[in-house]
């Protein structure tokens, strides 16, 4: 009789503690797998051994379309260029982007938010929700190429990095 009541006990013990363990386990198994790295936001992320580019994507309106993102230097350093083709739906060349403004000074250590720094390309293929295959060229840094996404600057949250309209050069 003493050993049933053993048995009965151990029985209850493992139950009980299943029991609150069941949820801890549970919960576990549900989180999300990752296997790559992934941007949660609209643009993408690349770097090189100085500079880091977080959330870049074009802007686009009426075949112009501001850089946006964030730029991080380790050194003190200036972007000196953004060249590069739009794409096509299958992923072809499209015609090449003719940059504007691409001067930009980059501060060590310090984030550059590049919507304010004005850098503009224009194709007549940009087109929302397509790419764009970008290089941006540094002074001190290796160039940096990467697809970015290219969004209607008529979407609510990136009205305000519309691009600023560009005049003609001889008006």
């Amino acid at each position: 009789m003493t050993s049933a009541r053993k048995f009965a006990s151990k029985a209850v013990l493992v139950v009980a503690a299943a029991t609150l363990l069941l949820p801890a386990m549970t919960a576990c198994s549900m989180e999300p797998k990752v296997i790559r790295s992934y941007t949660q936001a609209a643009g993408v992320n690349a770097s090189n051994t100085t500079v880091k580019l977080r959330n870049i994507a074009l802007v686009a309106q009426d075949g112009q379309a501001r850089l946006t993102g964030l730029a991080v230097s380790s050194v003190d350093d200036e972007i000196t260029g953004v060249t590069g083709r739009a794409l096509k739906p299958d992923d072809a060349d499209g015609s090449e982007l003719s940059p504007s403004t691409t001067r930009v000074p980059l501060t060590a250590n310090k984030g550059l938010n590049l919507t304010d720094a004005g850098v503009q390309v224009s194709s007549p293929d940009l087109t929302d929700g397509l790419l764009a295959a970008i290089t941006i060229s540094f002074s001190h840094s290796d160039p940096i190429t990467l697809d970015v996404p290219v969004i209607a600057a008529t979407r609510p949250d990136f009205t305000p990095a519309a691009p600023t309209p560009s005049t003609p050069a001889n008006s």
